[in-house]
């Protein structure tokens, strides 16, 4: 996809970080942009911030886990704009990762409430998005993209993330899955699988859009703990590359068909191994237990 100017985007986890990024870099591009995010005050500001900037864009409350949602969103990109040329399904929660408790405790302490958050937003989000948009693009029978963010975890293992990390390596598969199919009917619209490393972001402070009913009825702090704790996991990723960098690598990557995009912090030695180990039959090297606040691997 070369031509930019006058085409319609939809991003997904807009109102701030990567998602935010990718909006004004594809509206700096020319583009209409739909701005699709769980979190109405930022995405309102979100929204206001690029219209001030005379850009033409529009924002939709939508959550992703639900397929419901999602197919307003499309409704609202085709009543305002008439077609969806490029859809990023960025939208992702920290999970396991979040500000709340001990990061590497083992996956049979996790409640299901924790299980199904994650995979609502992370994998489902994904799946609703394809489901959704794919067939309104193939349909236009022009130039078009998805783009999916995983994480550097959807290509590592080790015993922390364990519930994160097993979203991401879903949405790499399931890209890698359709760039296949899409592959194979030749199709004008293609494929990309984001695997940022550390990013500036409020990910891991995600819980503040998580659901009442996801939550469970011990694990939820006071107001000033749980106030504490969102700034904690805001501060931590403040060392994290600038979502910036990241929107400028997924437009190039558009440009050029890459299917396959890394943020250069991804540690490809760790990538390379897990590999090796595959091919080889050889077991992994199990490091020595982590303490409780170790950091957090990708995005």
């Amino acid at each position: 996809m070369q031509q930019f100017e006058g085409k319609v985007a939809v991003v997904t986890g807009a109102a701030s970080g990567m998602g935010l990024a990718f909006a004004e870099r594809f509206a700096r591009e020319g583009m209409k942009v739909v701005l699709a995010d769980v979190e109405e005050p930022a995405l309102e500001a979100a929204v206001q911030r690029l219209r001030q900037a005379e850009h033409d864009v529009i924002g939709v409350r939508a959550d992703v886990s639900s397929a419901e949602s999602v197919e307003a969103l499309a409704r609202a990109a085709l009543d305002q704009y008439g077609k969806v040329h490029v859809v990023c399904n960025n939208a992702g929660v920290a999970g396991d990762l979040d500000f709340l408790g001990n990061r590497n405790r083992p996956l049979w302490e996790y409640s299901l409430r924790d299980w199904e958050w994650t995979f609502g937003v992370n994998v489902w989000g994904v799946v609703h998005g394809i489901r959704t948009f794919l067939p309104i693009m193939l349909e236009q029978g022009e130039e078009g993209h998805i783009v999916n963010t995983a994480s550097m975890a959807g290509l590592l293992s080790g015993p922390t993330a364990g519930i994160y990390g097993t979203t991401k390596h879903a949405v790499v598969r399931i890209t890698e899955a359709l760039y296949f199919q899409l592959g194979q009917m030749d199709s004008k619209v293609k494929a990309s699988v984001l695997c940022p490393g550390i990013i500036h972001t409020r990910i891991f402070s995600s819980g503040r859009n998580r659901p009442d009913e996801l939550w469970d009825a011990t694990a939820r702090p006071d107001t000033a703990e749980y106030e504490r704790r969102l700034a904690a996991g805001d501060a931590y990723f403040e060392h994290g590359l600038p979502p910036e960098e990241v929107a400028d690598q997924v437009l190039q990557a558009i440009r050029d068909e890459q299917f396959y995009i890394l943020t250069r912090d991804v540690p490809l030695d760790r990538v390379r191994a897990r590999v090796e180990n595959i091919v080889a039959m050889r077991n992994p090297e199990i490091p020595p237990p982590a303490p409780p606040n170790a950091p957090p691997p990708g995005r």
